[in-house]
């Protein structure tokens, strides 16, 4: 039974009491000395209190986001997510090193047994990713309100987690051309778990139109990768790397044997060659693939339904390139100072391009029910992932 928190009696979301949603992002000044006092006192503590800086970030972004004029709220603490860290690194990752130390001493790092653990871990480890990053979203919804409702998903991590692995399994057994599937199946989880207090959202939706963009990006990415090889080949089979070889040589002045500082420049300089193929590649594929992302997110918005309202999405490849980059410069060039602007350049993303059509009546909604998790997000920080 809801109980009405803004209202004596519930209403239907078509009511006189249903009003239009509105969604923007409002940003504050204080952002840029919140970066910098996180960083400083990072360095401090040893990146021991960044479980605090996260916290800080999150306050400054969530009150930017206004529904209806209103503020959200955050209300996480640095205190829960550092002893949910400390609570899964004394439960699983302490217990999992020393049972790996123990076999390595016991039969020898290179003996079968220890070499099949360390295979066993990280099996066990990938079976966890989707168990974290749906506990890290729960954790997230139950602390952030809005006019004193809070956010909630009471759904099986479990279940998740299962459905998040065999997506994992199956990607390279396809080849990818699962993703669009599997996605959609676990974008359809979450949203059917999430919860604005006690009113469900719903997904409902196929993964068939993504399937002609997929294709298109997949075959792409194909090309251009069949195309760096080739290229690659060409400079090798034409002497290229002779012809470099040679010049080093002749600025040797023997002709014959190079010096060590020498040899080692060609090690750089193939090195560098490697990483700067990689890079390029990266680059391509991320440019490729925003044509695919942008199509599923105005996709999986437009299977989202809440309780009289529709949502549409505006996702473009080159909104999403330019995102991409613009945090990649941030992150690069701050030597990861600006990290919290780049936390705000997607938060905004989103915020600013989400148009949502309808009305609710908000008296209807009740407080959520569901229980709230204090052990924060550790182990999505342990493993190095991120919910959103």
């Amino acid at each position: 039974m809801k109980t009405p928190l803004f209202g004596s009696q519930p209403a239907s979301p078509t009511s006189s009491a249903a009003q239009p949603v509105q969604i923007a992002y409002v940003a504050q000044p204080g952002l840029g000395s919140i970066a910098i006092s996180n960083f400083f006192l990072n360095l401090i503590t040893l990146w021991i209190y960044r479980f605090w800086a996260k916290t800080r970030v999150r306050r400054h972004i969530w009150s930017s986001v206004h529904v209806n004029g209103e503020p959200l709220e955050y209300t996480g603490t640095g205190k829960e997510l550092f002893l949910g860290f400390v609570i899964v690194l004394a439960v699983i990752f302490l217990p999992l090193a020393l049972i790996g130390v123990a076999l390595s001493v016991y039969y020898g790092p290179e003996r079968a047994a220890s070499i099949a653990y360390t295979y066993l871990i990280a099996l066990a480890l990938s079976t966890m990713y989707g168990f974290a990053i749906y506990r890290a979203r729960r954790y997230r919804l139950s602390r952030t309100l809005w006019r004193g409702i809070r956010g909630a998903l009471p759904g099986s991590a479990i279940s998740y987690s299962g459905k998040y692995f065999g997506s994992l399994l199956l990607s390279p057994i396809t080849a990818g051309w699962s993703s669009p599937a599997m996605n959609l199946i676990l974008a359809e989880q979450m949203t059917n778990d999430m919860r604005f207090g006690n009113t469900p959202f719903s997904f409902t939706g196929r993964a068939g139109p993504l399937y002609t963009r997929y294709a298109l990006c997949w075959f792409l990415t194909l090309f251009v990768y069949l195309g760096l090889i080739g290229i690659a080949i060409g400079l090798y089979s034409s002497g290229a790397f002779d012809s470099l070889q040679n010049v080093l040589k002749a600025i040797d002045g023997e002709g014959n044997y190079l010096p060590d500082y020498m040899k080692g420049l060609i090690v750089f300089a193939g090195f560098l060659a490697i990483i700067l193929f990689l890079l390029l590649f990266a680059t391509l594929r991320s440019i490729i693939w925003s044509f695919y992302t942008a199509k599923e997110l105005n996709l999986f918005a437009q299977y989202t339904r809440f309780p009289g309202t529709r949502f549409e999405f505006n996702a473009t490849p080159w909104s999403l390139i330019t995102l991409w980059l613009g945090n990649m410069a941030l992150i690069i060039f701050t030597l990861g100072i600006a990290q919290p602007f780049v936390e705000q350049r997607i938060m905004r993303y989103f915020v600013d391009r989400l148009t949502i059509e309808g009305a609710v009546d908000f008296s209807s909604v009740g407080q959520s029910q569901a229980a709230i998790d204090k052990r924060g997000e550790g182990l999505i920080d342990a493993l190095n992932l991120d919910a959103f």
